[in-house]
């Protein structure tokens, strides 16, 4: 309605929607309200100057692209364009009615995006009540669900229900899969993803800063990306009798095999998108366009480029899904080295100082080895390690626990490394990219709208 009635409408977006946390390569990002909220200046001109039958003429600009991230620059950045009347440098938008009043993100929307590729997604199960249905160890879960199960005329424990599943990055849980009391089961996705899977987990949108998606091998919980705000999964595999056993666009496969001149293998396909968007700079390039949408993909133009984004994603699969140990070049003997014997339980609340921390509440357990980056390493703000170790808040400190906890330090250890190494090839891939069209790929209905 908007754009058949006025004449021409500005798009200023002032940003500072802090509920959404930072996002990539932004600190500091408030509103220039003192409110939760973002805040964008819409000026509707009707003034008759369109020709009949036309649209209004819509601009946008950013206060993020002009550097404006405090009140106060934001203010001062609005006021220069006084003199003017108007805020200089902002970008006319040519879309669909019902689209966004701002550029259509990644290129115009020349690159494929995930629900392009993958026919399939879902969000991963949420049981409603994690205290209850969700536990570290299988056997804790007959207890718990115990008295729910008591309440229904069949209060028979069915331990086939008991799956092990993908809780958090780098962190998998054991669930009761009961159906009727689980409160979003998500059965197509259980059923699609089988018992032998895997496949990417991600958000669509605000997606902030490191990785733009997780992989698990397991069927994932619906906070499996960052611990809240839910997610995606987008499975490599369709294990559903009669679909397709392959969930990846027919025609991406075909259009990469033209474009490559031989044939690629969906496994490839999906290990090369896991490293270019696992790359560290891939947030920080297009921190805006993730504000808003899945993550799209720049498949490069070369074969070789392909090839060696495919090799690494590989191994970021193989530690993610911990398909195999930490390399011995990250799980060091110094790596987490237990200075002291923990004699207690693990502390509600656990301090990093100079690369150390204590772990039990009696102030036993002091661990070395443990490296600021490594500390810090987090997914869309979900700080792995701190997190890891705060989710166990009570646990026995033993021997197992804390070859656990080293195994997960040196995944992350080496997990950065991979993303440095996915950054170089992700610089190779933007030289020369596929578009959408030359890959034979249709825009999602979602992106149409």
């Amino acid at each position: 309605m908007m754009r058949e009635r006025f004449d021409r409408i500005e798009i200023i977006d002032l940003r500072g929607n802090i509920r959404r946390g930072e996002r990539a390569g932004v600190n500091g990002d408030v509103g220039v309200f003192n409110i939760q909220v973002g805040t964008a200046i819409t000026i509707a001109v009707a003034d008759g100057s369109k020709v009949d039958g036309a649209l209004a003429k819509v601009s946008y600009i950013d206060s993020w692209d002009n550097e404006a991230f405090s009140q106060k620059a934001k203010l001062d950045w609005l006021q220069s364009g006084t003199d003017a009347g108007r805020m200089l440098g902002a970008t006319l938008v040519e879309r669909e009615l019902l689209a966004d009043m701002r550029p259509a993100p990644f290129q115009d929307g020349s690159w494929a995006d995930l629900q392009t590729v993958f026919p399939f997604s879902k969000s991963g199960m949420k049981s409603g009540k994690d205290s209850i249905f969700v536990k570290f160890e299988p056997q804790d879960l007959e207890t718990a669900v115990a008295p729910l199960l008591a309440m229904r005329d069949d209060s028979t424990f069915d331990k086939s229900a008991v799956r092990k599943y993908a809780y958090r990055p780098l962190d998998f849980r054991y669930y009761y899969n009961d159906r009727k009391l689980l409160d979003r089961p998500g059965p197509e996705m259980q059923d699609t993803w089988g018992a032998d899977n895997v496949g990417f987990y991600t958000m669509p949108s605000g997606i902030g800063e490191g990785p733009a998606v997780w992989c698990h091998e397991l069927h994932p919980d619906y906070h499996a990306f960052r611990g809240s705000y839910g997610g995606y999964a987008f499975p490599l595999y369709d294990r559903r009798p009669g679909n397709n056993p392959v969930n990846l666009s027919p025609a991406l496969l075909a259009g990469l095999a033209m474009t490559y001149g031989q044939a690629v293998t969906p496994e490839d396909v999906f290990d090369a998108m896991l490293a270019l968007l696992s790359a560290r700079s891939y947030t920080l390039r297009f921190a805006e366009d993730l504000e808003d949408v899945f993550p799209h993909i720049p498949f490069p133009s070369a074969h070789s480029v392909f090839e060696r984004a495919a090799a690494i994603g590989a191994e970021i699969r193989a530690v993610e899904t911990f398909a195999r140990k930490p390399g011995d070049a990250f799980l060091t003997k110094s790596l987490a080295k237990e200075e002291s014997d923990p004699t207690g339980v693990l502390a509600d609340s656990i301090d990093w100082r100079d690369g150390e921390i204590i772990l039990c509440a009696d102030g036993s357990g002091r661990v070395s080895g443990i490296p600021e980056h490594i500390w810090q390493f987090a997914v869309s703000g979900y700080r792995l390690l701190p997190r890891w170790l705060g989710a166990r808040a009570g646990q026995t400190v033993d021997r197992a626990f804390m070859k656990s906890m080293r195994d997960v330090a040196g995944r992350i250890a080496e997990l950065i490394d991979l993303f440095d190494r996915a950054d170089i090839v992700l610089a190779d891939a933007l030289k020369k990219t596929a578009t959408r069209a030359e890959l034979g790929l249709e825009p999602t209905e979602d992106e149409n709208d």
